[in-house]
C-alpha cells in the first residue's frame, strides 16, 4: 500500500502528469499542423494568441470562483469538461473564422487549469507538508513522455496532434474526479471579485510580473515557431521532439533539486539567472542550423522554464493570503501568460514573417536581459522561500 502522504499526493500527480502529457502535443506540434491547413504564419501566431488573450480574464474568473466556493477541485473537472469538448471541433475545421471561435472556446477553459491546479497543489503542500516542485515535476515528466514519443511516431505533423491530445485530455476530465479539496479555515471565506487586482498594491510583485511577463513574450518565438523554424531548415519532426523532451528533462532535473538551493538564493537573483541563461539560449538559435547544437541548446530549458516557474509560483504564494491562493495564482497566469503570451504570440508570428527565424529569436534574446534587470529591483532583503 501507498503510505498516506504519497496517496494523497497521488491525484495531483496523475492530474499533472496527464495535463502536460497534452500540452507536450500541443505547444510543440500543433502550429505544424495549423501551417498544414494553408494558413499564414501570421493567422498560426493569432490563433495562438487567443489562449493568452482569454487568460488575461477566465484565470481571474476561475479562480474567483473557486476561492468563493472553496471547491476548486469541482472547478478543475468543470475546466477539463470544457476543454475536452471545445478541442473536438479541431478534428474537422480548416478555415481561419471557425478556427478562431474554436480556438477562443478552449483557451476559455484551458487557461486556467495551471493556476487551478497550481492552487491545489500549494493547497496541499501548506496542509500536509512536502514540496510543491516535486509535485510540479510530474508535470515535466508527461511533458516530456508524450513530446519525446509522438515526435518519434510521426513521420510528419498530421492530425495526429489533435487525435492524441484529445484523447489525454478525455483522461484528464476523468481524472480530475480524483482530486479533493484540503478544506481549511478559508474555504468557502466571502471573496470580493476586484481582490486578486488588489494584489497590484504589492511593489515587489508588480516587479516580478513585469519581469515574467517580458520573460514570457521572449519565449513566444520558441513556443510558437520552434517546429516551424525547424522544418525551415529541412530537419524532420524528430528534432522537435529530441529538443523539447530533453528540455523538459533538464527542467524535471531542475525543479527535483529546487527545494534544495531555494533557502540559499533570493528569488531575484534566481530569476534574474534564469533570464540570463535564456537569453544565451535565444541567441544561440539565432545563428545555427545545426540539428546538434539546436538539441544542445534544448538543455537550458531547465532554466528558461522550471527555476522561473517554481521560482515565480513560490514567490506569489508567499504575498498572497492563504483564502486568495487561487486569485494570486489567477493573477500571475493573466499578467504573465496574458499579457506576455498575447503580445508575443502575436507578434512572434509577424515578426517570423518580417524578420525570419534567426533575427526573432536574436531579438527574444535582447528581451530577456530587460527582464532581468526588472526582477532585479525586486526588494533585495526580500526573505528566501521554500517550494
Amino acid at each position: 500500500m501507498l503510505p498516506i502522504q504519497a496517496a494523497g499526493r497521488l491525484p495531483l500527480i496523475g492530474f499533472y502528469a496527464l495535463y502536460f502529457g497534452t500540452v507536450g502535443i500541443v505547444l510543440p506540434f500543433l502550429p505544424s499542423y495549423l501551417e498544414s491547413l494553408a494558413l499564414s504564419i501570421t493567422q498560426v501566431g493569432l490563433l495562438l494568441s487567443l489562449s493568452p488573450l482569454l487568460a488575461l480574464g477566465a484565470p481571474h474568473f476561475w479562480g474567483h470562483l473557486a476561492d468563493r466556493t472553496g471547491r476548486p477541485s469541482l472547478v478543475l473537472t468543470v475546466l477539463t469538461t470544457g476543454s475536452c469538448v471545445a478541442f473536438v471541433p479541431l478534428l474537422f475545421v480548416d478555415r481561419f473564422p471557425t478556427l478562431v471561435a474554436t480556438f477562443a472556446a478552449y483557451a476559455f477553459f484551458a487557461s486556467s487549469i495551471t493556476p487551478l491546479v497550481d492552487s491545489l497543489a500549494l493547497q496541499h503542500v501548506a496542509q500536509e507538508g512536502g514540496s510543491y516542485a516535486h509535485l510540479r515535476l510530474f508535470g515535466s515528466l508527461g511533458f516530456v513522455l508524450s513530446s519525446t514519443l509522438f515526435g518519434f511516431a510521426v513521420d510528419s505533423v498530421g492530425r495526429a496532434a489533435v487525435l492524441v491530445p484529445l484523447a489525454l485530455l478525455a483522461a484528464l476530465t476523468l481524472w480530475s474526479l480524483t482530486l479533493r479539496d484540503s478544506g481549511g479555515p478559508s474555504a468557502g471565506v466571502s471573496v470580493h471579485p476586484l481582490s486578486g487586482l488588489q494584489l497590484l498594491a504589492d511593489r515587489d510583485l508588480r516587479w516580478l510580473l513585469a519581469g515574467t511577463a517580458l520573460h514570457w513574450i521572449a519565449c513566444a518565438p520558441y513556443h510558437a515557431t520552434f517546429s516551424i523554424f525547424v522544418g525551415s531548415l529541412g530537419l524532420p519532426p524528430s528534432v522537435v521532439g529530441i529538443s523539447v523532451g530533453l528540455g523538459v528533462a533538464a527542467e524535471l532535473g531542475v525543479m527535483l533539486l529546487y527545494p534544495r538551493v531555494a533557502n540559499r538564493l533570493a528569488p531575484r537573483h534566481l530569476l534574474a539567472f534564469a533570464f540570463v541563461v535564456s537569453a544565451l539560449r535565444w541567441a544561440g538559435l539565432s545563428v545555427t542550423t545545426s540539428p546538434a547544437i539546436i538539441v544542445a541548446l534544448s538543455l537550458l530549458h531547465g532554466l528558461t522554464f522550471g527555476a522561473f516557474y517554481v521560482a515565480s509560483i513560490a514567490f506569489v504564494a508567499r504575498r498572497v493570503p492563504p483564502h486568495l491562493r487561487a486569485s494570486g495564482q489567477g493573477l500571475f497566469a493573466a499578467l504573465t501568460f496574458g499579457v506576455g503570451g498575447l503580445v508575443g504570440y502575436a507578434s512572434a508570428g509577424a515578426g517570423y514573417d518580417w524578420l525570419g527565424g534567426h533575427r526573432l529569436f536574436a531579438t527574444a534574446a535582447l528581451l530577456e536581459l530587460a527582464a532581468a534587470t526588472l526582477v532585479l529591483r525586486i526588494t533585495p532583503n526580500e526573505p528566501h522561500h521554500p517550494a
